[in-house]
This record gives C-alpha cells, sequence and structure tokens, in this order.
C-alpha cells in the first residue's frame, strides 16, 4: 500500500488544489480530500476509488447515506457526516438554482429542478407543483414515497392541497427507480383519471411528467391531456 505523502508533491490532491484549484481534480481526487486519510491497507485516494466504483460514480455516491459510508473501513462517524453532508449539500443547490426564479414554469423546468433529487430515489416519489393563474409556483409537496414499483396514495390529497393554496393549475411529476421514463399501464390510466378530475373541479391538472435516466416524459408533449 501507497501512502498519499509518498506521492510526488504536486499529484497529492491537497497540494494540486492549492496550486492549480478544485475544478482541475477528478472526483476521485475531490473525495480523497474529503476522506482526509486512509487506513493501514488503503490510502485516501484508494478509498475514494473503491467508493466511486462501488457506488457506480458519482451519481451513485450521491444516494449513500451515513450508515452505507461508515460500513467503509477508515470512514468513521465524523467522516461519513462530513462527505455526506456534502453530497446533501450538492442535492439542494441543484434544486435551488431553479427556486430564485419567479417566471412562469413549464414542464421542461420542473424537469431540471427535480431530476438530481428524483435519480436518486430508489422507490417511487410522487411530487405536486400547484401553480397560479400566471403559472407560478404556490406550492411544492412530496405527495407519497412509495413501495419500489407503486405509488398509492388517496386522490383527495390533491383536491385538498389544491384548494387549501387555491390553486389555478397543477402539475405532477414522479421518477421510475427503473430508469425509464417510459408510462406504465398504470401511469396512463392515474393520469387519465386525475385529468378528468381536475377539469371538473376547474383546477386542470397542466402535465404529468415521468423523470428517467437522461430524460423525461411529457403527458402533454404526447397528446394525452386533451379534453
Amino acid at each position: 500500500m501507497s501512502q498519499i505523502k509518498d506521492l510526488p508533491t504536486l499529484d497529492r490532491p491537497r497540494e494540486k488544489a492549492f496550486r492549480y484549484g478544485l475544478e482541475k481534480l477528478s472526483d476521485s481526487e475531490l473525495l480523497a480530500i474529503l476522506i482526509g486519510s486512509g487506513y493501514h491497507g488503503e490510502n485516501a485516494s484508494e478509498l475514494a476509488n473503491h467508493l466511486l466504483a462501488d457506488f457506480q460514480g458519482l451519481n451513485g455516491l450521491a444516494s449513500a447515506n451515513i450508515v452505507q459510508l461508515k460500513k467503509y473501513k477508515g470512514i468513521k462517524n465524523q467522516r461519513a457526516l462530513l462527505i455526506a453532508s456534502c453530497l446533501e449539500l450538492h442535492k439542494r443547490l441543484s434544486q435551488k438554482e431553479y427556486e430564485i426564479n419567479e417566471e412562469e414554469v413549464d414542464s421542461e423546468y420542473l424537469y431540471n429542478k427535480y431530476k438530481t433529487n428524483l435519480n436518486l430515489e430508489k422507490q417511487e416519489v410522487l411530487i405536486l407543483i400547484i401553480v397560479s393563474r400566471k403559472k407560478r409556483i404556490i406550492y411544492e409537496t412530496t405527495l407519497y414515497k412509495g413501495t419500489e414499483n407503486d405509488v398509492i396514495f388517496s386522490y383527495k390529497e390533491i383536491w385538498r392541497e389544491l384548494f387549501i393554496h387555491q390553486g389555478h393549475g397543477f402539475y405532477l411529476i414522479h421518477n421510475h427507480p427503473s430508469n425509464s421514463f417510459k408510462p406504465s399501464h398504470y401511469d396512463k390510466s392515474f393520469t387519465s383519471e386525475i385529468y378528468r378530475e381536475s377539469r371538473r373541479i376547474n383546477i386542470p391538472l397542466i402535465d404529468h411528467i415521468i423523470v428517467g435516466e437522461g430524460g423525461y416524459y411529457s403527458f402533454l408533449a404526447m397528446g394525452h391531456l386533451t379534453k
């Protein structure tokens, strides 16, 4: 086993960061800085590569929790907390980028806002976004986190939120843990029923978006939301 200190000075992650800037470091080098030091058998850089391999890259690692990180020899409570905190900040920043925009929203905007977090979920998550007459976001909430394959909840929850927040329309967005954004038969029947009922109460479903790896499915764009 080599140690970080055995590497040439300019090949050490910390020294490279100070000399060239963090943006010049690889994912494993940035992670090695967070890890700090390894243990007798694996240095910080090797442990970083080990983690990235096990979680299939940085996106997979972003879903890791403190308990999972502590299972690795050389990562104790404080170090696991530090790494998990940095990953959580990344997820929050990716969403905050879109929260400052008070302009009219659309399906692509909502996909970009939620895609990072939804692609990390291992369960189906259904989110309700209520908008004003000018299609500005009034309220957002997670309606349900389901099992690996199903989302089950009462439609009355949607109507209740719409009336409480005086919405003029709403979007639904959910993920598929399989990372496919192709709608299932249930997705289609569920969307049709919600759309019909929303027209009846005069607070229409504007779009239902399914998020998958590398893209999304829009019921509106595909012409499924018609009278």
